[in-house]
């Protein structure tokens, strides 16, 4: 496997951006979702539904499982959304290679990273250290 390269104008783009954490969440299967605006993230594809939510939120939810893990959201706040070549690449290998599971979205203006809610600490040290400010 060859060496992840990062072109320069992505690391000075790391260097202007900036996360901040999102609160914890948990990740459900479910049947069907009543109110969806209360809940982070509601995706639907052809074999279920999934729901991104706050534990309390979970009522709402016709569950069919939940993830036993809480998932601490680290919203990064990319300086230079779309347009910035390895930038998740980045996050995900540093994280990864650190032993850290992760989990990854992107929304139109931010991406989100869930990790265990026990390695938020770390996470963000690591964030810090490849040039995030936050």
């Amino acid at each position: 496997m060859s060496e992840l390269v990062i072109p320069a104008s992505t690391e000075q783009i790391i260097a202007e951006s900036t996360f901040r954490f999102g609160g914890t969440y948990v990740y459900a299967s479910a049947r069907a979702v009543a109110s969806p605006e209360k809940h982070l993230m509601v995706t639907r594809e052809a074999r279920e539904i999934t729901v991104v939510t706050k534990p309390e939120h979970l009522h709402d939810v016709d569950v069919i499982a939940v993830n036993p893990d809480r998932w601490l959201l680290l919203a990064i706040d990319c300086a230079n959304p779309f347009y910035c070549v390895g930038f998740i690449a980045k996050i995900s290998a540093a994280l990864s290679g650190a032993g850290f599971d992760i989990l990854v979205v992107s929304t139109f203006s931010c991406d989100w990273v869930f990790v265990k809610e026990q390695d938020g600490t770390g996470a963000a040290d690591l964030l810090r250290g490849l040039g995030f400010r936050g």
